[in-house]
């Protein structure tokens, strides 16, 4: 067997394969068996078919099995003869026809790992906000923790109002038309807390336990469903049930509830630290973000293999149906089409796969790698996020071939943190949302 490997760009090569007649004998006898126990003649038995009338009727199939099985069997061994590294299925192109007693040969190509040489990654300019917690912010996280402890009271014969949680019954129309989510059963209101539009809870309040009205109110022009904005609602409203909110003060003995704090000071440093951590890791990963598109757009001519490109559509898509899934919808009930997704998220997914092959070349310049250390530590963070056992998440991703995977996520986020350690950052104050 002979053997030519051609470079046809940086991401792909080819190589040509010459097969002497006798692997293609074996071949074409391989064929032409599996050709004879699925092919169907009247007259004839199935697999006792004459090898002249294959020829006649299913000399096709027998050129395309054959070929296939050529190169099943030779294909390992021209990789290995040439030394070269596939990122991808071969695409086999026949060199002129295949013929029993023949040599045969044939062309695969494939994409291959760029060789990327990266250097200019020490001292990107950055720019980062200053890392603030404000008092507002503490008393918004205060009032959420408050409203965790709240406790619900049942109310004999109380009436709809501020300080309540009613269960109702709701069906309407806006403009005299139904619309989505003009109906519902059993849904929980909490009075006074934005959830329902403040013309609807005016028209309930003061309603009783049992009791039903008939309620009117115009949707304002601005309502965020565009359909109904404008227009007239009328609905039919019944009370289930009312309970009272028990609103706990905001005390030291609030603070020794929430479990490990003996007074409001200390919830209030707590939550402040909380905030804290949370804005500083946002901020990482928005100086990371920035890191990546600056080299990116640095490194722009670098060519990235379509499979590559294909796996992170495949991502994206994944990641979509996880959200659609979330909100209880498919792609189908999405009506997303195919290759308008392709269309509209290539250069998207050209670019992040551009920011991965960018960052491993970084790895590669520095050395960096994966300490078992870390993958240890990873297995143990994504346990406790999950609060699922260790040794049980470890072997979920031994068992399912995911230790790779995590072993370049890992990678990945390490050698980032080497180029924020490099970056030239400027700290910014905070910008005010008006």
């Amino acid at each position: 067997m002979k053997t030519q490997l051609e470079n046809i760009s940086s991401v792909k090569q080819a190589i040509t394969v010459e097969v002497p007649a006798d692997v293609v004998d074996k071949a074409y006898k391989a064929a032409m068996e599996k050709v004879r126990k699925e092919a169907k003649v009247p007259g004839f038995r199935q697999g006792k078919i004459p090898e002249p009338i294959i020829l006649q009727k299913f000399r096709e199939e027998l050129d395309v099995e054959t070929i296939k099985t050529i190169a099943r069997e030779t294909y390992p061994k021209a990789i290995e003869e040439t030394k070269a590294k596939p990122i991808s299925d071969p695409q086999i192109e026949p060199i002129g026809g295949v013929a029993k007693g023949k040599p045969f040969s044939y062309k695969a190509t494939f994409e291959v790992y760029p060789e990327i040489k990266i250097k200019d990654y020490v001292g990107l300019k950055l720019e980062s906000e200053k890392v603030e917690v404000t008092d507002e912010e503490v008393e918004s996280e205060i009032k959420r923790l408050q409203n965790q402890m709240t406790q619900l009271e049942p109310v004999a014969e109380g009436q709809v109002g501020q300080g309540h949680v009613a269960v109702i019954d709701f069906k309407g129309t806006a403009g005299g038309k139904p619309f989505a989510g003009s109906e519902a059963e059993n849904y929980v209101v909490d009075f006074g807390g934005g959830q329902l539009l403040e013309e609807f809870e005016v028209k309930i309040k003061g309603m009783k336990i049992a009791e039903e009205r008939e309620i009117t109110f115009k949707y304002p022009e601005s309502y965020f469903k565009k359909e109904v904005a404008g227009l007239d609602g009328l609905f039919k409203v019944k009370v289930k049930d009312l309970r009272r909110k028990i609103v706990p003060e905001l005390d030291d003995e609030f603070a020794k509830e929430l479990g490990k704090f003996g007074s409001m000071i200390e919830v209030k440093e707590d939550v402040k630290k909380r905030i804290a951590e949370y804005k500083e890791t946002a901020s990482k990963n928005m100086l990371k973000e920035q890191a990546i598109r600056q080299l990116i757009e640095q490194y722009k001519d670098i060519e990235v293999p379509t499979s590559f490109i294909d796996a992170e559509l495949g991502n994206m898509l994944s990641q979509l149906e996880r959200q659609l899934k979330a909100q209880g919808q498919t792609l189908a009930d999405s009506k997303i089409d195919a290759k308008e997704f392709v269309s509209t998220n290539v250069k998207e997914a050209t670019d992040r796969a551009r920011g991965y092959m960018i960052v491993n070349a970084i790895a590669g310049e520095e050395k960096i790698q994966v300490e078992e250390s870390e993958v240890d530590s990873k297995i143990k963070n994504i346990a406790e996020n999950a609060r699922e056992n260790v040794a049980k998440v470890r072997e979920y991703y031994e068992k399912n071939n995911y230790m790779s995977n995590l072993r370049s996520q890992i990678l990945f986020e390490k050698t980032l943190d080497f180029v924020l350690g490099k970056a030239k950052i400027d700290t910014v104050k905070s910008k005010k949302k008006k």
